[in-house]
């Protein structure tokens, strides 16, 4: 996948050069920034799927958004809210159905912890399914 990075440049002492601000990994699911203050460069790598499924998405679909926010430095602040209300929906969506479904609500009173943790895993895949076409893949 792609390699996006800021056109704001700083003189990294340790490589010797000019190195860019922020710079986007879409294929490590990993932005980097390089910190003027400490003349560090400061790495983060997201593990969800969903985020690593965005990326891509995005990238083939609308890099300029990409770029633009990578080149304003918003990249980290825009993953993480993703990350955060793509995680609150399917919690969310499946509390719901966890309240509403009666072979789940069966199961609770029967103390039967393999039949929740079944449907529970079932109703997550369903909320995923339903969250990702409204949140991932824009």
């Amino acid at each position: 996948m792609s390699r996006y990075k800021s056109e704001q440049t700083a003189y990294n002492p340790q490589k010797k050069k000019n190195v860019p601000i922020w710079r986007l990994d879409t294929n490590t699911v990993t932005v980097t920034h390089f910190n003027t203050d400490t003349l560090t460069e400061e790495s983060k790598s997201y593990h969800t799927d969903y985020i690593r499924y965005h990326l891509h998405y995005s990238d083939s679909k609308c890099p300029d958004r990409l770029r633009r926010l990578v080149n304003e430095g918003w990249i980290i602040q825009y993953l993480a809210e993703l990350e955060l209300k793509v995680g609150e929906a399917i919690s969310r969506q499946v509390e719901i159905w966890k309240q509403s479904d009666s072979c789940y609500q069966t199961a609770v009173l029967s103390g039967d912890a393999e039949k929740m943790l079944g449907l529970e895993n079932c109703f997550i895949s369903m909320a995923r399914e339903s969250i990702f076409e409204c949140m991932i893949y824009i």
